[in-house]
């Protein structure tokens, strides 16, 4: 009997595995890209409701064996749009597009990267694929109209002027609202060396673009920091979001050339209706002014405008190597006139970068360097330079009757005391030239394949020159211009330095549990000095017919020496030490926490506030991946994200905290500003709630947030009220104030047509924001008027206002109250909130 049973035992141990495969099927099949139907290496097959995988070989294929009763496999790629197939008899041929919401895809979030089903925090990544294209002139004019929440606006018509960047709206009153730029891993200081120009002639012109030297065609990838749960490893400097661009590598193969031309025109897009010498004499005639018609009829903003403004960008990259060692390089040249006269922006980029692996792979070296030069003509053009000062203002101004040149001479006997328009765009030359080196290596050594230490140095080095003048036949702009002529010329270097370890930790600690974790440590410290020279009082050059390529800016001894000024300055260095940390907790692939402190030790600082520390958490329910929706298929993702963070602004000066002495002339020692020991960050203070979801196998997709952002101890220049000496101002954070941004932003793609030759994508975004300045104590009196006028009668004057209840830089205009008994306007100072436009 005993026999019996071992001999029925070993019969069942042979028996059962053939039952068992008995029950089983095998399946084979072949995935392909359906772009140019190349294989698709390390694609998963997987046995819808099983758990049965296999992964395709080197030329596409797979084998797996199917259960009884399973009729489907999904196949999935990073990059790709899963797909659920049928299973049938005969060999299988899967074909799979590009997605444009793969949950595999990695993204950028800050010494590190994560697939996007594991971001927890409001982050928006735009690919080269979803770039805007045309005449692209700059890196931010990629992202219009791509994310939510991001306004994008240019500060001038300037080619290389500079571009306004904000992200939900304005955070701070006084100190900086733009965002934190990080290229490849290097945080930029966020100005630009290009040193400033102005005089009591022509006013400041605006200032320039610090990212005008990135070639735009090689950026792979911007990804964008919006609520501090993402932004706030980047701590004190992350308050107003933080913008990631990454930029294009190498990749294994054969050597590859990219060759790019493209050729644009511009015009004005709108004129100002003003009149014409016709409308003009009608108006004198209905009106019964004094006669000024002077019986021509010229167009003067006409001729100071080119009739095309002709753009022209060529480039060519090269890239190859093999999986041990990428290189790439490349070269930009781009061409852009304004449709002001003489208005000009030239820039020469050259980049190259290597990616090398050494040691099995273990041990990484990465390297990129940018080296470029930006060369700008720039236009008498300003918001700051009176009535007879803004080349613009002045066009639109005069007398259309008066014509604007004589005798091959400009005119400039206008009664009214005008500027010649033309005469002003003629007289003014100023041209800048900054030369910007940005370079960074990358060195990697992986302990295990889960564990990995990094470092990372970068340097930013920048100099600008800047030559200007104002011809001294020019008449009636005021200054020392008119009969004297005048020139400045500027040199500033800016340049930074970062050094950065961070340790990473990337594991499957269980089936079910996953951990991406880094600590590290960052060093970064930049410097900022210049110098320049003025002078006024040249006695030659001062015919209009001896307009030939002579400049006083080239011969500053030329003018009267007594002068002769110069200046110079070198503002503190400013340091910040880092410490920061990170981890990422993802629970069978439903539940994602993710938690990150930052502490920052900053020289900007107050002496008694040195360090501050940011901290965030964010927890998102990958809800499309419970029981009760997996089965359903009716969404291929839907996740909902919350988050709570801090995050901080130090953009102010760098000597803010610190007493402060300058010389103002001969043994003339003054202070601008006192000592703030107890000066600290502007701290924001932020809330999301963020809904993502696809659809209709990931054609359809979107996503929804609510924000909530209230920046507390802002920073302002007060006068102080005790007796301090000269200057009596000091920098100082208003206790009580805060700044409240809150909205919600919805954002909306589809996939139209996607297919190997053709692809159609309609992607829309909206954005609803409340901005509020809130200061109980400031009562109804505006706490600091801004929006200065400048032009005739309006020295003094201001438009606009920061006031308790209202928008940062809200009108604040007197009130029309009517007319009084003579039949004059009378007009009522406005002192309530409500009466504010």
């Amino acid at each position: 009997m005993k026999q019996f049973r071992l001999l029925f035992f070993f019969l069942m141990l042979i028996l059962c595995p053939a039952l068992l495969f008995s029950q089983q099927r095998t399946v084979t099949g072949k995935v392909t890209d359906v772009k140019d139907n190349s294989p698709l290496v390390d694609a998963t097959v997987s046995v819808v409701g099983k758990s049965v995988s296999t992964k395709t070989t080197p030329d596409g294929s797979f084998t797996i064996s199917v259960p009884s009763g399973s009729t489907q496999l999904r196949i999935s790629y990073v990059g790709f749009a899963d797909q659920t197939v049928d299973i049938t008899s005969g060999n299988l041929t899967v074909s799979m597009s590009a997605s444009s919401q793969n949950l595999n895809e990695v993204v950028v979030i800050g010494y590190g990267s994560v697939r996007k089903r594991d971001l927890t925090g409001s982050v928006s990544s735009v690919g080269a694929k979803q770039f805007n294209t045309g005449q692209i002139n700059s890196p931010e004019q990629l992202l219009q109209g791509k994310v939510a929440g991001l306004q994008i606006t240019n500060s001038s018509g300037q080619p290389g002027g500079l571009t306004i960047v904000k992200i939900r709206g304005n955070n701070s009153i006084r100190t900086g609202n733009s965002p934190l730029y990080v290229v490849d891993g290097i945080p930029l200081d966020g100005r630009s060396a290009r040193p400033g120009f102005s005089t009591g002639s022509v006013g400041t012109s605006p200032p320039s673009d610090p990212l005008t030297f990135i070639n735009p065609n090689e950026i792979a990838q911007v990804d964008v920091l919006k609520d501090a749960s993402a932004s706030a490893i980047y701590g004190s400097r992350g308050a107003n979001g933080v913008v990631l661009i990454t930029t294009k590598k190498g990749s294994a193969g054969p050597a590859r050339v990219d060759v790019n031309a493209s050729v644009g025109i511009g015009n004005v897009m709108r004129r100002i209706d003003v009149l014409d010498a016709s409308g003009y004499r009608n108006a004198i005639a209905q009106f019964k002014a004094p006669n000024t018609d002077s019986g021509t009829s010229v167009n003067p903003f006409d001729a100071i405008l080119r009739s095309t403004a002709v753009t022209q960008n060529y480039s060519v990259a090269i890239g190859g190597g093999t999986d041990n060692g990428k290189y790439r390089a490349s070269f930009f040249m781009g061409n852009q006139d304004g449709i002001i006269l003489k208005s000009n922006l030239k820039k020469y980029v050259g980049n190259f970068n290597g990616q090398y692996k050494f040691f099995d792979k273990r041990l990484s070296v990465d390297f990129s360097a940018t080296l470029a030069n930006v060369r700008e003509r720039v236009t008498p053009i300003s918001q700051d330079a009176g009535s007879n000062g803004n080349l613009i203002s002045l066009a639109l101004i005069w007398n259309p009757t008066l014509g604007l040149s004589r005798n091959g001479q400009f005119f400039q006997e206008n009664k009214s005391g005008q500027v010649n328009p033309l005469a002003l765009s003629a007289a003014y030359n100023d041209v800048t030239d900054v030369t910007t080196a940005l370079g960074n290596v990358n060195v990697a050594y992986k302990f295990t394949d889960w564990l990995e230490y990094r470092m990372l140095y970068g340097m930013n080095y920048s100099n600008g020159n800047r030559k200007a003048e104002l011809q001294g036949w020019i008449q009636a702009t005021g200054g020392n211009a008119p009969g004297n002529g005048e020139a400045g010329v500027g040199n500033n270097v800016l340049s930074s330095q970062i050094i950065t370890h961070t340790l990473n930790f990337n594991k499957d600690i269980s089936k079910d549990l996953s951990v991406n974790a880094l600590a590290g440590y960052e060093y970064w410290k930049t410097n900022y000095s210049g110098s320049n020279s003025y002078v006024y009082g040249f006695n030659y050059n001062l015919s209009q017919s001896n307009l030939v390529d002579v400049h006083y800016y080239d011969n500053m001894g030329g003018g009267k020496q007594s002068n002769l000024n110069f200046g110079s300055f070198k503002e503190p260095t400013v340091e910040i030490q880092s410490y920061f940390a990170r981890a990422v907790l993802n629970y069978q692939n439903k539940y994602v926490f993710t938690g990150t402190i930052r502490s920052d030790g900053s020289s900007k600082f107050g002496s008694n506030n040195k360090y501050a520390y940011f901290p965030s958490a964010a927890f998102a329910w990958n809800i499309s991946n419970e029981g009760f929706l997996k089965e359903s298929h009716l969404f291929n993702n839907l996740k909902l994200r919350a988050g709570y963070g801090e995050t901080g602004n130090q953009e102010f000066p760098a000597d803010a905290a610190l007493e402060v002495y300058r010389y103002a002339g001969y043994n003339n020692l003054q202070s601008p500003h006192f000592g703030s020991p107890n000066l600290k960050w502007e701290t924001v203070k932020s809330v999301n709630i963020g809904l993502d979801f696809s659809v209709a196998k990931g054609s359809i997709y979107g996503s929804i947030d609510y924000f909530d952002k209230k920046t507390t101890d802002p920073i302002v220049l007060q006068v102080v009220s005790q007796p301090t000496g000269a200057g009596g101002a000091l920098y100082q954070n208003i206790a009580g104030a805060s700044v409240h941004n809150y909205g919600v932003e919805v954002a909306l793609g589809a996939d139209v047509v996607k297919s190997a030759n053709f692809q159609w994508n309609i992607n829309g975004n909206v954005t609803f924001l409340k901005n509020q300045f809130d200061y109980a104590a400031a009562g109804t009196t505006p706490l600091i008027l801004t929006g200065a006028l400048h032009g005739q009668g309006t020295s003094g004057a201001y438009s606009q206002a920061i006031a308790n209840g209202q928008p940062i830089n809200v009108f604040y205009l007197p009130r029309f109250s009517g007319f009084d008994k003579d039949g004059r306007k009378s007009y009522v100072i406005n002192t309530e909130r409500r009466n504010s436009i």
